[in-house]
């Protein structure tokens, strides 16, 4: 199934996305997804627990000028969503920010990768949801839900914890 939303971006991350676009021929949803894998890949730098949702900042620091952002249509599938869903609850950012803090740090390695895989032939798993699973379980009648973003060594502590 899949979801249309929108999500808020400055110019900057557009101009990114589209000339990312323009270098692999991916779409830019597909090189957002890669780019937010990287961000859950080393979310001990982003994790937050506690404090409001922080959003994207509406003027520029240096300049106090205001930074323009649009709307921008996206149509994802219901995993990607609520990947997307997940990381705001975790980071306690809106999924805008962490779009943008995304492409800003990960793009140009996602590009990267992109190419260096095309000029070899190699067509590596796109799976955006590596080793990501939500389960839910009831301990004396109080619901409870684990998420998982990894594999520990020892399967057998998914099952005992």
């Amino acid at each position: 199934m899949f979801i249309d939303t929108t999500y808020v971006m400055c110019d900057e991350v557009i101009d990114l996305l589209v000339e990312a676009e323009e270098k692999t021929k991916c779409s830019k949803e597909a090189l957002i997804v890669q780019s937010m894998r990287k961000v859950m890949r080393n979310y001990e730098i982003y994790e937050r627990g506690d404090g409001r949702i922080e959003y994207q900042k509406r003027f520029d620091e240096k300049t106090g000028e205001i930074i323009k952002k649009r709307r921008v249509k996206m149509v994802i599938n219901e995993r990607e969503y609520n990947y997307f869903q997940d990381m705001r609850k975790f980071f306690r950012r809106s999924i805008s920010l962490v779009i943008a803090i995304a492409v800003r740090t990960y793009l140009a390695e996602v590009i990267e990768e992109i190419l260096k895989n095309d000029a070899e032939g190699v067509h590596p798993d796109t799976y955006p949801f590596e080793c990501y699973a939500i389960m839910g379980k009831c301990i004396e009648n109080i619901p409870t839900w684990r998420i998982w973003w990894g594999v520990p060594a020892d399967l057998e502590l998914l099952l005992t914890t």
